[in-house]
């Protein structure tokens, strides 16, 4: 049986030894979704997605602001005794804040496969850059 594995073993080994065998750079998947988690694009700076960590931190913060002014509205409108308003914006403040919980759980799944597909030679990416007749936009 000790023989049987050990020739497996070597049947497996590429021609020339070690030498020839590169290692895929790695990306913790468990790393960047702790990172999405605690930081807006937080993952996406990890798995190196430079331009989805600028969007996805935009919408995290910028839907936890909105989410933000919406509670100090609807405190505003409960000072003042306005039942109507106050509802209003307590429904609003609660919309934004499931948008906003929303992007962190997409944050969260996109550097989850960011960090599985790290490394991989044909990677899907978005290009944006100048062209000579305005903007350019591919994917690759």
């Amino acid at each position: 049986m000790g023989i049987f594995i050990l020739l497996v073993g070597v049947s497996v080994l590429p021609p020339g030894g070690d030498s020839t065998v590169r290692p895929l750079p790695v990306k913790s998947p468990g790393r960047a979704v702790l990172l999405s988690l605690l930081f807006p694009g937080g993952g996406q700076l990890y798995t190196g997605r430079y331009w989805k960590a600028g969007v996805i931190a935009g919408a995290e913060l910028g839907l936890g602001y909105l989410s933000y002014q919406e509670h100090l509205r609807a405190e505003q409108a409960q000072a003042e005794a306005d039942t109507a308003k106050y509802r209003y914006y307590r429904d609003r403040r609660t919309t934004f804040l499931w948008w906003t919980a929303a992007a962190v759980v997409f944050s969260m799944a996109d550097a989850y496969v960011s960090a599985q597909m790290f490394g991989f030679e044909q990677e899907l990416r978005l290009d944006v850059g100048p062209d000579r007749f305005g903007v350019r936009v591919a994917i690759r």
